[in-house]
């Protein structure tokens, strides 16, 4: 996973807040039969000008390093025209999900001439996902 957490840049949430914050999740995501293997982080200030904060690549480059694989394709499923952008930048394949800031964004991806492959939610894609792997 990796997510643009700005609020620790703007002071407005500690370092051991947010990990607080990504061990719960974990646990949620667990009892719900699933896995967070790794979760990178910007902690940076919009205007810091950091490589790392989406759209830039930096975090998904991690991620790549970290288990040795090349992004190339990887489903990359966000909400924002940020998480979009940075897919497309590291040649991964963008899933936009249409809760939380994804309606708007669709119609930013559309206002610009752009497709993406959309889902109603996280569930959904990870559903298609899922049986995609099960197909090949």
């Amino acid at each position: 996973m990796a997510t643009n957490q700005s609020g620790v840049g703007r002071g407005l949430i500690d370092k051991p807040t947010l990990e607080a914050i990504h061990d719960k999740m974990r646990k949620l995501v667990r009892e719900a039969g699933g896995d967070i293997g790794r979760i990178v982080y910007c902690p940076h200030h919009p205007d810091d000008g950091c490589d790392c904060r989406k759209p830039a690549v930096g975090l998904l480059r991690q991620l790549s390093r970290y288990y040795g694989l090349s992004l190339d394709g990887v489903p990359m499923i966000g909400d924002s025209l940020r998480d979009v952008d940075a897919a497309l930048s590291a040649g991964g394949r963008p899933i936009l999900v249409l809760t939380g800031n994804g309606r708007r964004t669709l119609g930013e991806v559309e206002a610009r001439g752009g497709d993406v492959e959309c889902y109603a939610d996280l569930a959904t894609a990870a559903e298609a996902l899922s049986a995609e792997l099960k197909h090949r």
